[in-house]
C-alpha cells in the first residue's frame, strides 16, 4: 500500500503557516493539508499571497498534497439566502487557489442535514465535477451535516458524478456513533482522501488511543489498495508519532 501520509494543519490550528511547516517536518512529513478556514494557517489568510504559501512551501521542501475548501452548502455565507450559483462560485476560488499551489486533492463538507441541502450538495458537486476535470473532489462525512452516517452515504454517494469521491473522516464517523473501519471497507472504491483522527470521549488523542481500530482501517485501506493522501491530525505533540505509527 503506498498511501501518502499528510500532516494536517488542524494539529496545530492556532499555528501559522512557518510553525505548520516546521513542526511537518521536524516530525518527519514531507506534505500537509491547509484548510480554506479553521485553521490559521489558511489558503485565504489576510496576511499571505500565493506567492508567498507557495515560496514557504518550496522553501520547506513540503507538498501541499490536500486541500480542504469551503463547505458546499447552497447558500451565501454573509446572509444565509439560498444561492446555489453564488456557493459554487466561492467554491471555484477556492478550487483556482488550490491549483495554484499544486494540490490537486480536495476536500469539502456539505451542509445541513436538511433535504434542501442534500439537494444542493448532490446538483452542486455534480456541477463542479463537470466543469472542472483536473482536480479530484471528495465530499466529506461531518456530523450534523446532510452526509454524517453510512446511511446517508448509502443514499448520496449513488448519485455522485462517478469521478467524485468520499473523504472518509474518522472523527466525524465516531461522533455519529458510526463504524469507519465497515464504511471503507463498503465504500472502497470510491474513497478518495482518508482524514484520520482518534478520538475519545469527544477529545483529540493519538491514533491509536481511542475508539478508532485504526489496525482494522490500515487493513481494509491496505486490502483495497487505497494510493491516496492519509491525512493525520492529532495533538500536537503526537504529530511524529502518529507518522511513525502509520509507517511501521
Amino acid at each position: 500500500m503506498q498511501m501518502q501520509i499528510v500532516m494536517s494543519a488542524a494539529s496545530l490550528p492556532e499555528a501559522g503557516l512557518s510553525a505548520v511547516l516546521d513542526a511537518a517536518q521536524t516530525a518527519g512529513y514531507n506534505a500537509v493539508q491547509l484548510f480554506r478556514h479553521r485553521t490559521e494557517a489558511s489558503l485565504a489568510h489576510p496576511q499571505s499571497s500565493m506567492r508567498q504559501i507557495r515560496e514557504s512551501l518550496t522553501a520547506a521542501h513540503i507538498e501541499l498534497a490536500s486541500c480542504e475548501i469551503r463547505p458546499l452548502t447552497g447558500r451565501k455565507a454573509d446572509t444565509d439566502e439560498r444561492n446555489l450559483p453564488y456557493n459554487l462560485r466561492q467554491l471555484e476560488w477556492d478550487i483556482h487557489l488550490c491549483r495554484a499551489l499544486n494540490a490537486r486533492t480536495l476536500g469539502l463538507r456539505g451542509g445541513d442535514d436538511t433535504e434542501e441541502a442534500r439537494q444542493d450538495l448532490v446538483e452542486g458537486i455534480n456541477q463542479l465535477a463537470e466543469r472542472i476535470d483536473d482536480v479530484t473532489l471528495a465530499v466529506g462525512t461531518q456530523a450534523g451535516s446532510c452526509l454524517a452516517t453510512a446511511a446517508d452515504i448509502d443514499a448520496l454517494v449513488p448519485s455522485f458524478a462517478d469521478d467524485v469521491g468520499l473523504m472518509l473522516d474518522t472523527a466525524e464517523l465516531l461522533a455519529c456513533g458510526q463504524d469507519p473501519v465497515a464504511i471503507a471497507d463498503s465504500w472502497g472504491a470510491r474513497l478518495r482522501l482518508i482524514y484520520l483522527h482518534d478520538v475519545r470521549a469527544g477529545e483529540s488523542v493519538g491514533l491509536g488511543e481511542g475508539e478508532l481500530d485504526l489496525t482494522g482501517l490500515l487493513k481494509v485501506l491496505s486490502k483495497i489498495d487505497y494510493s491516496g493522501p492519509v491525512v493525520v491530525e492529532t495533538p500536537a505533540d503526537k504529530i511524529a508519532a502518529a507518522r511513525q505509527r502509520l509507517q511501521s
